[in-house]
């Protein structure tokens, strides 16, 4: 539960494709245990269906990620655009406890009508990280790698006799060479 929740008793009162938009702000919206997405601004459309709301959210944010090159801790600014269904658990008008959706994991409203954006923030939000984070310091550096095998030495008794022939093809290469 965050604190990015929105009643919406009377737009699903309302027709199929009945409107609201909403501007939001949160100082913080932990992502998981380590990550947490700061200084959070947006705007939600959120459109009436026949099965709940549909929400068209852009958000902005900052997390602190760690440079899988120099292992800096960097800010990383980012900017999601995305939309989901929202599904309603229970009838507005006569408290009926609706069909759960087909599709795993859906997003839903909760009993009283409340939508959570933060949850789906959370969710887009991980799945929008970079895998490989690099800070911009480090972004146009070349990556030079340097392999230092200390004390193996150009022993053949190392060498599987099953790669004999692949290390005459070797051998043969670097002499045409």
């Amino acid at each position: 539960m965050t604190a990015l929740r929105f009643n919406l008793a009377q737009l699903l009162r309302e027709e199929i494709g009945a409107r609201r938009d909403i501007s939001f702000s949160e100082a913080a919206l932990p992502l998981d245990e380590e990550l947490t997405l700061r200084n959070i601004s947006g705007r939600v459309r959120l459109t009436r269906t026949a099965a709940g709301v549909y929400a068209q959210v852009t958000v902005h944010g900052v997390v602190t990620l760690t440079c899988v090159r120099s292992l800096e801790l960097f800010d990383y600014d980012l900017d999601l655009d995305f939309s989901d269904q929202f599904y309603a658990a229970v009838d507005v008008v006569n408290g009926h406890r609706l069909p759960q959706p087909v599709e795993d994991d859906p997003f839903m409203l909760d009993e009283l009508h409340h939508i959570d954006i933060g949850e789906a923030i959370r969710s887009y939000a991980l799945i929008n990280l970079p895998m490989n984070p690099i800070a911009p310091a480090y972004r146009d550096q070349p990556v030079n790698y340097t392999v230092a095998s200390e004390g193996i030495e150009d022993d053949d008794t190392l060498v599987d006799d099953r790669f004999a022939a692949l290390r005459e093809w070797a051998e043969r290469q670097r002499n045409q060479n």
